[in-house]
């Protein structure tokens, strides 16, 4: 019976744009402009400044903030999350492109996007879950470690190449004796300004006891709370306005951004050939200097949205493919527009959640102010001082460290400290595309060990006749790594003279429930008909209970006449008496666990 297609229900999975803009009323979109320009006064000094993390020229940052804002509109779900420039996708895209020119990078863009697209259309959405916490939070910690470590330079006037965690150190110890003041200063300045403006967020005024609270006082937690979440905004606007007065008077004592280049980018696709130094590198050439880095920026992308995508969704249903197929989108798309991989970012989709958005249409009035300022703003932005740039990635990256989850694992699954500190050291000593590999890797031995070792519950069984069985009940399935376990398990307890003993020198038995047995392969199939076979040879008896169909016929075909199975617990009382030459019928039976 073939299923009926609806055009309408596909058309609403595929554009969720269709399910929400019919009932898109005034005071919805008075709630997402809000949102959208609160967005923006956050993602704008972030997108400078992860721009120079990236290593590339601070306008790529803004070229990256806006068309992700305009495509998320028509392909995604989830109303909080912004489309952007993130510290996370611009490390790895400094990893991967370092020493190359921007090509690189805005073709890393829309080749990721494809890889994405090719995901989500292939509803490979669920391999995120292969991906487990304390792996992702372990890859984030050393990720936002490297990040602040990466933005020491900036923080103190400091100039030198390095690139992975140790050369950090390194070179910070070898121009120590480098140290500005005048950028020190300020970097300090800055960031106990950002921090404090971050705790405004939690200061309220609360009405008397038996009162509600006024119009004015309305307004004030309304200041007060736009004010912590426009801190990058001031702080970045308040340097730039100091260093431009002393620009004046030719006193600057810290470094400034430079020119950044004005107007909005070209459209088109990606340099698929570029010249770098007096090289030209084909499009081959191009990918296989991008090497892994085409994989792995696109899949950490996955895993960050879709995680982004479920801390918002309320606890409704979350189609993780299509919102694998909405950053895949923006991505192509923003490859047309010089822009570096992008993703959502959990701080700005936090900002948009407390701005009260209802829908994903706030990104239009985001992506917009970002045009006007590429359009008319930039030139302004060469009295941006780099320690304020510096400043924001750090308070921005700092509580990104998940310091947390050290002591919940400790308490509930001391196991998964392993990933987590296997991931985090990986990724801060080795590099963080092998580091979260060997993350995976790691959580992969792990199951690997629980599924070669299965729950096996074993216990005696005394009837009042003085009968006695070993009761042996697995869970899961049963799986080639665990054959052996499993076969080496029941014989040694069969072989316990506590459980084993059986009056009048009869043959001991051993039952194995199946009840919660839902898989078998061919491999476990093989070590319990090697089982039944070293039994027989010392006169025990193996007798199978509640087999499903399906396991029923596996062991009729492989264990072949041997093979003895009771459906329901009559039928093995009967069978044990029959084995127990014939014994009275037995009396109720004495449950005695080992």
């Amino acid at each position: 019976m073939m299923i009926p297609i609806n055009p309408e229900r596909i058309l609403k999975k595929a554009l969720p744009i269709t399910s929400w803009a019919r009932e898109y009323d005034a005071g919805t979109a008075v709630s997402d402009l809000v949102a959208g320009i609160t967005v923006a006064l956050t993602l704008i000094p972030q997108s400078i400044a992860y721009a120079s993390l990236a290593g590339l020229e601070p306008q790529y940052g803004l070229y990256s903030s806006f068309a992700g804002s305009f495509v998320y509109i028509l392909f995604g779900t989830t109303p909080e999350i912004n489309i952007g420039p993130t510290a996370l996708l611009s490390l790895l895209t400094f990893t991967y492109t370092h020493q190359t020119n921007s090509d690189f990078a805005v073709l890393l863009c829309f080749l990721g996007g494809f890889i994405q697209l090719a995901v989500g259309f292939a509803r490979l959405g669920f391999l995120v879950d292969f991906v487990s916490v304390p792996v992702v939070s372990g890859f984030t910690s050393a990720a936002a470690l490297i990040i602040g470590c990466s933005q020491i330079k900036g923080l103190l006037g400091l100039s030198y190449k390095a690139e992975t965690f140790i050369d950090i150190w390194k070179q910070v110890y070898k121009n120590a004796s480098n140290i500005k003041t005048g950028d020190t200063v300020l970097s300090v300045i800055c960031c106990i300004i950002l921090l404090s403006m971050r705790q405004l967020k939690e200061v309220k005024i609360h009405p008397k006891k038996g009162e509600v609270l006024t119009k004015k006082q309305n307004i004030a937690n309304t200041a007060i709370w736009f004010t912590s979440v426009g801190r990058n905004a001031a702080v970045v606007i308040g340097c730039t306005i100091v260093a431009y007065i002393m620009n004046l008077h030719e006193t600057l004592p810290f470094a400034l951004t430079g020119k950044i280049v004005s107007g909005l980018p070209s459209v088109g696709l990606p340099n698929f050939k570029t010249i770098l130094g007096n090289e030209t590198y084909t499009f081959t050439m191009i990918t296989s200097h991008l090497g892994s880095g085409i994989l792995v920026v696109p899949l950490i992308g996955i895993i960050a949205n879709v995680a982004i995508a479920k801390a918002f969704s309320k606890g409704k249903m979350l189609d993780a493919n299509q919102e694998i197929v909405a950053l895949g989108m923006c991505n192509v798309v923003s490859g047309f527009v010089q822009s570096m991989p992008v993703n959502g970012s959990f701080a700005r989709s936090a900002v948009s959640n407390s701005s009260g958005v209802r829908t994903p249409a706030a990104g239009i009035y985001t992506g917009a102010i970002v045009l006007m300022t590429l359009g008319f703003l930039t030139p302004y932005f060469y009295f941006i001082p780099k320690p304020a740039l510096a400043s924001v990635i750090v308070c921005a990256v700092l509580f990104m460290i998940d310091l947390p989850i050290i002591r919940r694992l400790w308490i509930s699954s001391k196991l998964d400290l392993v990933p987590l500190f296997g991931t985090f050291v990986s990724c801060l000593f080795i590099g963080v595309e092998i580091g979260i590999l060997i993350g995976i890797a790691i959580d992969i031995v792990i199951l690997l060990y629980y599924n070669s070792r299965p729950k096996l519950r074993i216990e005696r069984i005394t009837l009042a006749s003085g009968i006695s069985y070993m009761l042996v009940t697995p869970t899961g399935g049963l799986f080639f790594p665990s054959a052996n376990y499993v076969r080496e398990k029941i014989s040694k307890a069969s072989s316990d003279t506590q459980i084993a003993v059986i009056p009048d020198n009869t043959s001991p038995i051993v039952v194995i429930d199946c009840i919660h047995l839902h898989r078998a392969d061919w491999t476990s199939l093989q070590g319990l008909k090697s089982l039944l076979s070293d039994f027989k040879k010392i006169s025990k008896s193996i007798i199978f209970l509640h087999c499903k169909k399906s396991l029923k016929q596996k062991f009729e075909t492989e264990v072949g006449e041997e093979f003895m199975q009771c459906s329901s617990h009559e039928q093995l009382m009967a069978s044990i008496h029959s084995l127990q030459n014939n014994m009275p019928d037995p009396l109720p039976m004495i449950y005695t666990p080992k």
